[in-house]
């Protein structure tokens, strides 16, 4: 009901009573509140005909007594407003002869009994007897969890402590928890304190901290009768421990890695607060462990390669502990690469691939068969590598070829025995030895014939004679003429010839030459 129409019931009820009225103040019986809010004091007074100037009233609230003097506290006068509070205010119409009183942000000490009384001169004053019961509670403080400073994940019981306080002893306030039915099993405590003024009201609760209360959600409410009431408050329960069940976590585009794929290694780890992390790597040929230049949670290998393959682990470190993951073996796939063969005794050709190759052979000579006697084939695999070895009983001339393959691809390789080369280098060694010895030949039988028919038109140009001074003849003997019966004879003679050097002849050189023939 508003002010005006509690006004104008009153004067109704007046107007049935008759005289009684003529003289009167209408207020609320009671009110209760809660402290820091602001109240309104329904109040009506009526006095008697002829209606007077409203602005020659004086509206006086007192507080204890409906009297003014030293029992009474005055609380609001419109005409000594200096000394009126500015949380106070009066909203009735003094036209409507409706004094209604506001009070804001209203306190404990404000409790008591409200009286109004209005004052019209020369001793026309009136005070209502009955007063308004204005009960102001302390509305209790939010609710405050209290957490030590470091809670540890340990065997030792550590306490939770919810307060409240500025709660009247008038009424009964009470705290309660929630979520922490898998904290522990123990019933919280409540302690109830006077402090003077109002009554603070805490709960204990204990338990023994643990990794899996980490960021667990606490509320600690308080109630409040019997003027209803509540608050709550939350914290997120913030639990100390080291790293523990730490992975690795492999995030590929395909299940299977291959060399220029990109590949994220993840170290994943449970602890608080966050680790720092050691990543390990040990090669697949070696058993030797390396330690990664990186303190990241995680690796990206933008195009990953071969030498990226391996076994690799990480460990998360707190300054409370560490936790080192198991292994996960990279296994870098790519088509067969670095195919050579090696001639000793036989003929070995070895593969790097993954997944591993399979070596095939194949023989230039159409002759020798792979499934013949004489040819031996075994393959061993050692990780990527596929070494293949061929043996062959024969000393023809032929080429290999080696052929290594996987899903992947395909890298063929060729070798010749030095066998065959070297026959055919010494066929052009000899074709080149021959046909420098055919032209040597030339050379000198041309140089010989050049050499004769020089000398012959030297002997052709001596114009000087040729004096025979002496023939001889040999002599025939019987025997002799029997064997060369029935064949041309040939006789020799011998013939000293005397050269004309017409005076030219050198000192000590003979002038006689001697001819031997046919005759």
């Amino acid at each position: 009901m508003s002010a005006s129409h509690y006004t104008l019931a009153l004067i109704a009820l007046c107007l049935i009573q008759g005289s009684i009225c003529q003289w009167s103040v209408w207020v609320d019986r009671s009110i209760s509140v809660w402290e820091g809010e602001t109240v309104v004091l329904n109040c009506s007074f009526q006095y008697p005909d002829p209606v007077r100037d409203p602005s020659t009233v004086t509206a006086r609230w007192l507080k204890n007594s409906p009297f003014p003097g030293s029992l009474a506290a005055e609380i609001y006068n419109n005409k000594n407003l200096e000394r009126v509070s500015s949380e106070v205010q009066l909203i009735g119409d003094l036209n409507e002869r409706n004094c209604t009183l506001q009070i804001e942000n209203i306190h404990k000490a404000d409790t008591g009994t409200y009286y109004f009384r209005f004052e019209l001169g020369q001793g026309n004053n009136w005070s209502g007897e009955d007063g308004i019961s204005v009960n102001v509670y302390g509305r209790p403080t939010k609710p405050y969890i209290s957490v030590p400073t470091e809670v540890i994940e340990s065997d030792e019981i550590v306490t939770l402590t919810c307060s409240t306080d500025n709660i009247d002893q008038r009424g009964k306030a009470s705290l309660s928890w929630e979520g922490v039915e898998d904290l522990t099993d123990l019933t919280p405590k409540s302690e109830e304190q006077w402090a003077g003024y109002s009554w603070s009201l805490k709960s204990y609760l204990a338990f023994i901290p643990s990794h899996q209360h980490h960021n667990q959600l606490i509320k600690c409410t308080v109630n409040y009768t019997p003027y209803p009431y509540s608050d709550e408050t939350y914290i997120m329960l913030q639990i100390r421990y080291p790293p523990r069940n730490t992975i690795l976590l492999v995030n590929a585009t395909q299940e299977e890695v291959k060399e220029g794929d990109c590949v994220t290694l993840v170290c994943v780890g449970n602890s608080f607060p966050e680790a720092n992390y050691t990543w390990y790597k040990k090669e697949q040929s070696m058993n030797k462990t390396e330690i990664l230049n990186t303190a990241s949670g995680d690796i990206l290998f933008k195009k990953i390669s071969r030498k990226n393959s391996g076994f690799y682990n990480c460990m998360a470190t707190n300054y409370l502990g560490h936790s080192l993951s198991s292994e996960v073996e990279i296994d870098v796939q790519y088509k067969p690469d670095k195919v050579t063969i090696s001639q000793e005794l036989l003929y070995k050709c070895i593969a790097e691939a993954s997944p591993p190759a399979v070596i095939t052979w194949k023989i230039s000579d159409d002759s020798i068969n792979l499934t013949d006697p004489r040819v031996s084939i075994k393959s061993e695999f050692n990780g990527t590598h596929t070494v293949s070895t061929l043996k062959l009983e024969t000393t023809a001339s032929f080429c290999v070829s080696c052929l290594a393959q996987n899903k992947h691809g395909v890298s063929v390789t060729e070798r010749c025995p030095p066998g065959s080369y070297t026959k055919v280098l010494l066929l052009i060694v000899g074709v080149i030895a021959s046909g420098a010895v055919v032209i040597i030949i030339f050379i000198i039988v041309a140089w010989k014939r050049k050499k004769e028919v020089i000398e012959g038109q030297e002997l052709e140009s001596d114009s000087q004679p040729v004096i025979y001074t002496e023939v001889q003849t040999p002599k025939k003997t019987p025997g002799t003429q029997s064997e060369t019966s029935g064949r041309r004879e040939k006789e020799f003679a011998y013939a000293n010839l005397q050269h004309e050097s017409n005076g030219k002849q050198a000192k000590g050189q003979s002038n006689r030459v001697e001819f031997l023939g046919a005759v």
